[in-house]
């Protein structure tokens, strides 16, 4: 592992290094490593910011906090935009079946998973549909991304918080993107 910083002319191009950028770095004995080229891009994403992703985990719940089909819609999107396989993981399965919205989905052509991370249903099936290139997972807050992710890979150890009985939403607790 090196840390490393960008040089100045990533910022004169507006280009900013993400997590899952292929880059060339030069190793210095001072540990003033730098980021010299970044690689061609096979996609891009935003929000979460990550490049050459293969496929994006679009996590939903069956309740608590309700699923929103907008969120999935848009998310769907955006993966096909930039050439991303979209699937759709609902999560809480042990509370509430997803029967009908992965019907709707699987309908349209979209991969569907239903998981509980309590019971541990389906979660081998997710992590199996991984392996083969960079995966991003993304989602309202709530939905049980990290949960998922934690299920998935204990040693993960991600921050999880509770649903918010007041507001019926989750409250953020990841706020940063790492490549695993």
């Amino acid at each position: 592992i090196f840390e490393c910083k960008a040089k100045g002319i990533f910022r004169k191009e507006k280009i900013t290094p993400v997590a899952g950028d292929r880059v060339v770095i030069e190793v210095r004995d001072n540990g003033q490593n730098t980021i010299e080229k970044i690689m061609e891009r096979e996609s891009l994403l935003n929000r979460p910011p990550g490049a050459n992703v293969k496929k994006l985990f679009i996590v939903s719940s069956t309740c608590e906090p309700n699923p929103s089909t907008l969120i999935i819609d848009r998310l769907t999107v955006i993966a096909e935009k930039n050439n991303i396989e979209p699937v759709v993981v609902f999560t809480k399965k042990d509370l509430k079946p997803s029967d009908e919205l992965e019907s709707i989905y699987r309908l349209a052509g979209i991969k569907c998973y239903s998981v509980s991370c309590v019971t541990g249903e389906g979660v081998e099936a997710v992590k199996a549909e991984i392996k083969g290139g960079i995966s991003a997972f993304a989602g309202n807050t709530g939905v049980g991304k990290s949960t998922l992710l934690n299920a998935i890979d204990p040693s993960l150890v991600r921050m999880t918080g509770e649903i918010s009985s007041k507001l019926g939403r989750g409250r953020n607790t990841t706020r940063q993107v790492e490549l695993y």
